[in-house]
Order: structure tokens, then sequence, then C-alpha cells
């Protein structure tokens, strides 16, 4: 007798449970979500009982849908996915993966709702120049001159980047050329040597021919004296002076300087000597700044040089 009423209060129970849940149904989707406590809670509930009465009633199947990475339990009779997601709201289009643990959904499926989004980006990659360096006698020896800049080239690389649930997944070289062209830096390097060698004629120390050449130039009086006055302080009127490493010629020029203004000329040619020395003083240079000394002496011996 006890164990008629045990098991007819069971089945009461159990009757009782498939009817709240059929009542359920009816107020909401077939489609049930909750948080994995409520979950539990509730699979305790209806499968605790080893009863095919309840499950012929309403047969639930427990399903984890994780959507951008969020998870959700759900309960659902379902077993079409794509009925399930609608149920649930997801809406699915070209940006949207989905992938499950199967192909219908069964007790304990998980199904994953992947948003798939796709970037194009450019990159600009700098490409070194080269430098090319060129031998000239049109500057002098060791000198260096830049006569073209040089300019970075470019490689324009675009790149398709696609990422799932923000996390990059997969890169695609879409193209990769060179969107610009490097250019050389051109340099140029002098060999010009110039030596007391390079004379068709050494006149060495020879105060009587540079004076007739001053004299018979056109030059004034005042400049005339100054011209000699120099060289003879300067240089003893040697033009192929080349005692010191710093200074040459008939008045002593610094190569740096003579280089800078007149780079074809021979430094130890004194035709140029005289004439690119009164260019100098006509451009109006400080005669005491280039010849201190012998300047110095000029001016106790005729005074002032006035221009």
């Amino acid at each position: 007798m006890k164990n008629y009423k045990l098991g007819l209060l069971t089945s009461t129970i159990c009757l009782l449970i498939a009817i709240l849940l059929l009542t359920a149904s009816f107020a909401t989707p077939y489609t049930n979500a909750y948080e994995d406590n409520d979950v539990t809670n509730i699979s305790e509930m209806v499968f605790q009982f080893d009863s095919q009465e309840v499950k012929n009633v309403y047969d639930l199947n427990r399903v984890k849908v994780v959507i951008n990475g969020n998870p959700k339990y759900v309960l659902t009779h379902r077993t079409d996915i794509g009925r399930l997601l609608e149920d649930l709201g997801v809406i699915i289009d070209k940006n949207k993966k989905i992938v499950s643990t199967s192909d219908e959904i069964v007790d304990g499926t998980v199904v994953r709702v992947i948003t798939v989004g796709t970037v194009i980006e450019e990159f600009n990659i700098d490409i070194p120049f080269n430098t090319k360096e060129e031998n000239t006698k049109e500057i002098p020896f060791g000198e260096r001159k830049t006569v073209q800049e040089g300019v970075l080239g470019v490689r324009t690389k675009n790149i398709r980047k696609i990422y799932e649930d923000g996390r990059l997944v997969s890169e695609v070289v879409l193209s990769d050329e060179i969107t610009r062209e490097p250019v050389s830096e051109i340099i140029q390097v002098g060999v010009l040597r110039y030596s007391p060698n390079d004379l068709d004629v050494r006149y060495g120390y020879s105060c009587e021919h540079w004076y007739s050449v001053v004299d018979n130039g056109p030059y004034s009086d005042q400049e005339k004296q100054l011209l000699k006055f120099l060289m003879y302080c300067e240089s003893g009127c040697n033009a192929e002076s080349d005692k010191h490493d710093v200074y040459k010629g008939l008045f002593q020029w610094n190569p740096k300087s003579w280089n800078a203004y007149y780079p074809k000329d021979n430094i130890y040619d004194g035709y140029a000597q005289i004439e690119n020395t009164i260019d100098k003083i006509r451009r109006g240079v400080s005669l005491s700044a280039y010849w201190p000394a012998c300047y110095k002496q000029y001016v106790q011996k005729f005074g002032e040089f006035i221009r």
C-alpha cells in the first residue's frame, strides 16, 4: 500500500512539473535564457526524475550560445540552429559566422555566433636610396659637393585583415608595388690637384717680373702700390711659394678660401693670383684681417689704403 502511494505521489509531482513547463512555454518563446546558476537549478528540477512521462510531454535541450564572446545558456525544444537564433533575436548577415558542435541541436550543443570584420589597410614603406660618388676636376682635390639630393622611394602594400570577434585571424596581401622609385644621391668628389709643376713657366723669386705684370695691368696707382708691397712682404715675389701647408703663392692665399672663389684657377699661377687678389680687395675685404703683419707695415709706410 505504501509503495502504491509513493508511486502515485511521484507521478503526480512529475505531471505537475510538466504542466508548469508547458504553461510557461505558451507565455514566452520556446527558447528560455538563464544564467549558469539558473540552468543548474532547473536542470536539477527537470532531469532528476528519470521519468519518460515528463520527456514525452516536453523534451528540452540545454544549449550554450556564445555571441561575440559572451556566453548565454538556454533551454529549448528547437532542433534547428537558425530557428533557435531567431528566437534569441540574433540577426544573421554576411558579417556573422555560425560555428556549432553539432549540425542539429542536441542536449549540450554549443553554438558560437562570431562577428566577422574585414579591414583593408594601406602601408607605405620607405625604400632607401643609393649614394653615388663621381670624381670631378671641377672642384679641388678632396672636396665633396652634393649635386643631387637623395629621395626615399615608397613601397605601398594593401593588406586585407580579417577579425573574428575583434581578434585578428588572418591577413592577405592584396597588392604590393613600388609607387615611387628612390632617387640616388650624387656626390662629386674633387680630384683636381694643382702644383707648381703644372705651370708652363716657373719664375721663382722674381719681383722684376711680377712688378712688371702689375704695372701693366688695369689698376690704379694706389692698387699697384699695394699689390707690389704685399707680394714682396708675403712671399718675396714668389708665385710658386709652397713653404707653408696653409698659405700659398705671391699673396699667401689660404687654399680653402681660394678654392671657394676660384676653383678652376691654379693657386700657383701668379697671373691668376694678381687678378684674384685685386678682385678681393675691390670687394672690400678687411686688409688687416687677410694680411695683418704686412698691411700694418704698409700703413706705417704709405698710410691707410683708400678705396
